[in-house]
């Protein structure tokens, strides 16, 4: 496989290979980090686990490797978000399996969902960055979400940040992402509404005592 496989012409969304080992008779992958700035997530999920809103990051980069079964299959979904972008609203959907030889790059500004991840872990190397006075981020909660239900061309254009961040950068975010962690038991959903002809954001949270 070369070391970078695009899907659907969308520029920023792709396949690179990992850095791993294999044991001498094939039966043990061991991934090894990817180059940048050493942060990861680790996201396992449950037998009924599924998305009910496709997420935009506007700051951050994923960089996911997928592990579970190897003849499980995962479906992607993608909608170019990016404003400017040449294939602005193009939508692409994928069918893969884990492997974790090889880790999915979505860049910013572009609207991602699965189907297939029951007991599957994820692995995101992320990758962030900022920007001078961007209306489309917000430091507490860098997801856009849009609904499942909703066609690509009316999904919103949003403007990714722009600068790579430096590590000391990261480590405060991870700061202050563990502090709202420790009050937090929902992550809340950010959904782009219209208001006297602006665009605005509006955060919604479950109600306290509320059943899911």
């Amino acid at each position: 496989m070369a070391d970078f496989e695009s899907i659907g012409g969308i520029e920023g969304l792709g396949f690179f290979d990992n850095y791993f080992h294999e044991s001498a008779d094939g039966t043990l992958t061991t991934t090894i980090a990817s180059e940048g700035p050493g942060i990861s997530d680790v996201v396992t999920h449950s037998p009924d686990f599924s998305y009910n809103h496709y997420g935009i990051h506007v700051a951050q980069s994923d960089r996911l490797t997928f592990f579970g079964p190897l003849d499980q299959k995962i479906t992607g979904y993608f909608v170019d978000c990016r404003l400017g972008s040449p294939t602005l609203h193009k939508f692409v959907k994928i069918v893969y399996s884990p492997d974790p030889r090889r880790r999915l790059h979505i860049d910013r500004g572009i609207a991602h969902t699965f189907d297939g991840l029951e007991n599957v872990v994820t692995r995101d190397e992320p990758l962030w960055f900022l920007s001078r006075n961007n209306p489309d981020y917000n430091i507490a909660n860098d997801v856009v979400n849009v609904g499942r239900d909703v066609s690509p061309e009316d999904f919103p254009s949003i403007q990714p940040n722009q600068y790579p961040i430096p590590r000391a950068a990261y480590e405060f975010m991870l700061m202050l992402q563990h502090h709202s962690m420790k009050s937090m038991q929902r992550y809340p959903t950010r959904f782009p509404v219209t208001l006297n002809g602006e665009r605005r954001y509006v955060n919604l949270r479950p109600k306290e005592g509320a059943v899911a």
